[in-house]
C-alpha cells in the first residue's frame, strides 16, 4: 500500500510529462470558433452548479478530470474537445472540467487515478461510465466520444 502513490504519481507524470512542458503548451478558448454551428460552455471546478443544471435540463454530466500540467489534458482539450464535430456530441450534456491538483477530493470521489480521465454521470453526480486516457486520433476517439455520452440519453 505504501507503494501505490508513488506509483500512481509517477505512471501520471511519465504519462503526461512534465510541468515545464505543459507549461510551454497555450491554452485555448473552450468557446466556439467563428462560424461553428455549436458552442459549448464548461463549468470549472463546481460540481454542485454542474449537477444543478443537469437536473434542471435533465442532461447528463460530462466530467473532464485533468490537470494544466498534463500534456495528454491538454491535448485533449485543444486538439479534440474544440473541434466542431466533437462540440456537436458534447452539446448533449453539461460540461465540467475538474482540476484535479486543486480538487483532489473530486479526484477521489471519482476514483482517477491517472489523468486525463473522462466521467460520465447523471444529475445525482452517481458515475455511469469512464474514459482513461486519450485513444488515437481526434477522427477515430470521437464515435467512442459519441457510444460513451449516448448512454447517459
Amino acid at each position: 500500500m505504501k507503494y501505490l502513490i508513488p506509483l500512481t504519481l509517477a505512471l501520471v507524470l511519465g504519462a503526461c510529462g512534465t510541468a515545464e512542458q505543459a507549461q510551454a503548451a497555450e491554452v485555448t478558448s473552450d468557446s466556439a470558433t467563428e462560424g461553428s454551428a455549436v458552442e459549448t460552455e464548461w463549468i470549472h471546478d463546481d460540481l454542485n452548479a454542474a449537477l444543478a443544471l443537469a437536473e434542471e435540463t435533465g442532461k447528463p454530466v460530462f466530467i473532464d478530470l485533468y490537470a494544466d500540467w498534463c500534456r495528454p489534458c491538454v491535448m485533449l482539450s485543444e486538439d479534440y474537445f474544440s473541434r466542431d464535430d466533437y462540440k456537436e456530441v458534447l452539446s448533449q450534456c453539461i460540461l465540467l472540467k475538474i482540476d484535479v491538483d486543486n480538487n483532489p477530493q473530486l479526484a477521489q470521489r471519482y476514483r482517477a487515478q491517472s489523468i486525463p480521465t473522462l466521467i460520465l454521470a447523471d444529475a445525482s453526480g452517481n458515475e455511469i461510465d469512464r474514459i482513461t486516457g486519450v485513444m488515437g486520433s481526434p477522427e477515430d476517439f470521437l464515435p467512442m466520444i459519441d457510444r460513451f455520452v449516448s448512454q447517459g440519453l
